[in-house]
């Protein structure tokens, strides 16, 4: 395994001109782990180990609807798709479970071992003396390991490259090198064989990353050219802002508008806000703008017009659409809110709080009486949203209600 300070590969991008990708990858075997703008990278070696692993967990979580898209069309760089998943998985189910044999039932005559009564009486004459009959010699069963089976060896071969490519992340081990050179159609054609005829769930599992492994391995180009993220990181903040904040079931909050010509109705896509949050009887409408003011602190880094007022089009038809009123009461407040990221460690405000306020948007063709034409703008701390976006808590919610409404 190659000795990698991580450190020194370690970068939060600036997310201007080229400079967008997040994720791990390596360009002519020079490796770099990307953070989002705005992330903290930690200062001890044990808790930077950690981030990469929250980066890489917030990256399987939050592109998958959207991975080929960010992932498999063309740009100007000349990569491989890498199975970084699969590469975890094998070191997990390593650590775990050793090295993938499998078992062979061996059945002779002997006097050791467990007896197959079965066999017995299938394969064995008996003695015979008056009305009872006896067997001297019995069968019994014995589990044999088949250490040299094709499978263990490509197992081997998996095990050796997932420590290879990303071991040096979690440990200085290194596992034996795999008996077996690699060949890649004879691997291939074996692995599909066992995904097809193994019934134990765990193995399947472990058969089909293998085989997404070798895959890779196959590429020419795989040894200097590869990555795992994403160009457009908007995408996986607009959903980790979904994630914490919204409600699922969000279709009933999307403006609609309709063309009516020639007595022909004809209805047009709906406006969709990123995310409707709920606490108490009010309805907050959020934006999840991956914009560069929480780093830059500069007024043209803030969202433009064309977003004002779509956020005041949503508040609007929340505010004065009757069934909402009955959904949520008389006493209902709308509110607007554009969300963007920011280091609370590094950031210009004192009380390194996680959510901050920073001021609000207003327009100029409303007289800005109401809550929600008044379009306040949070920033949020990157870190501390990504590990809280796998699961949505109330007391998130509620803190973020509290600073729009303040």
């Amino acid at each position: 395994m190659r000795e990698i300070d991580i450190r020194s590969k370690c970068r939060v991008n600036s997310n201007r001109d080229m400079d967008t990708f997040v994720g791990l990858r390596c360009n002519d075997g020079d490796i770099s782990i990307n953070f989002p703008m705005g992330y903290h990278i930690s200062e001890d070696n044990k808790e930077l180990r950690k981030d990469i692993l929250l980066l890489f967990t917030t990256l399987a979580a939050n592109t998958e609807r959207r991975e080929s898209e960010l992932l498999g069309q063309g740009s100007s760089f000349d990569e491989v798709d890498f199975p970084l998943q699969s590469y975890m998985y094998l070191i997990k189910d390593f650590f775990a479970r050793g090295y993938y044999k499998e078992q062979e039932v061996l059945y002779k005559v002997s006097k050791k071992g467990k007896i197959n009564w079965n066999r017995i009486i299938k394969t064995q004459r008996p003695y015979v003396q008056d009305t009872d009959a006896f067997y001297l010699d019995f069968i019994t069963k014995k589990n044999s390991i088949k250490e040299n089976e094709l499978i263990t060896l490509i197992h081997e071969y998996c095990v050796y490259e997932s420590f290879e490519r990303i071991g040096w992340l979690f440990t200085k081990m290194m596992p034996k090198k795999p008996r077996i050179l690699k060949r890649e159609k004879v691997f291939r054609s074996v692995l599909k064989e066992k995904i097809s005829n193994t019934f134990n769930d765990r193995n399947r599992m472990l058969f089909r990353h293998m085989l997404a492994i070798v895959d890779f391995e196959g590429d020419k180009d795989s040894d200097k050219n590869y990555r795992y993220g994403t160009y457009r990181f908007e995408y996986v903040w607009e959903k980790m802002i979904d994630k914490v904040f919204g409600v699922e079931n969000k279709a009933d909050y999307f403006p609609k508008t309709t063309w009516y010509v020639n007595e022909e109705r004809y209805d047009n896509a709906s406006l969709e806000p990123d995310t409707i949050m709920l606490c108490g009887s009010n309805v907050y409408i959020l934006d999840a703008k991956y914009y560069k003011y929480g780093v830059t602190g500069k007024a043209w880094d803030l969202p433009e017009s064309t977003s004002i007022n779509k956020q005041i089009t949503y508040g609007e038809y929340v505010a004065n659409g009757e069934k909402f009123k009955k959904k949520h009461g008389n006493n209902m407040k709308v509110y607007n809110a554009f969300l963007m990221p920011f280091d609370s460690l590094r950031s210009k405000y004192a009380n390194n709080s996680e959510m901050i306020k920073v001021g609000k948007a207003v327009s100029n063709w409303k007289d800005n009486s109401e809550d929600y034409q008044n379009i306040q703008g949070i920033l949020i701390d990157v870190k501390t949203l990504m590990n809280i976006n796998v699961r949505q808590e109330m007391k998130e919610i509620e803190k973020l209600a509290e600073l729009i409404e303040s």
